[in-house]
């Protein structure tokens, strides 16, 4: 049960945040597409041993075939982009602590 609510979070903050750069790239897609192309890609990444290269080809197989745009340098970029998004909101929130008294 626990690995179902978090590949479900997964591919709903990675679609977001895919969706967020899709606006920034100016690739236009949904944000249900961005929703299922992550969640594809989070589930296949479970695979031992070959689960991670199967998933970046997956990821980039749905996001050309949702958006019909290039694969380079669109897709790419896109990709690229959503990982610095990931990394600066993962960064801020390094920096933040909860303090329960």
């Amino acid at each position: 049960m626990d690995m179902i609510l978090l590949v479900a979070l997964d591919a709903v903050i990675t679609g977001a945040i895919l969706w967020m750069a899709g606006k920034v790239t100016a690739v236009h897609l949904n944000f249900s597409h961005t929703v299922i192309a992550a969640g594809a890609a989070s589930l296949v990444s479970l695979i031992p041993s070959f689960g991670w290269p199967l998933s970046i080809i997956i990821l980039f197989y749905l996001l050309k075939q949702f958006s019909d745009a290039d694969i380079w340098p669109d897709i790419i970029l896109l990709v690229l982009v959503s990982q610095l998004i990931l990394f600066a909101v993962g960064t801020a929130l390094s920096e933040v602590s909860i303090t329960v008294s």
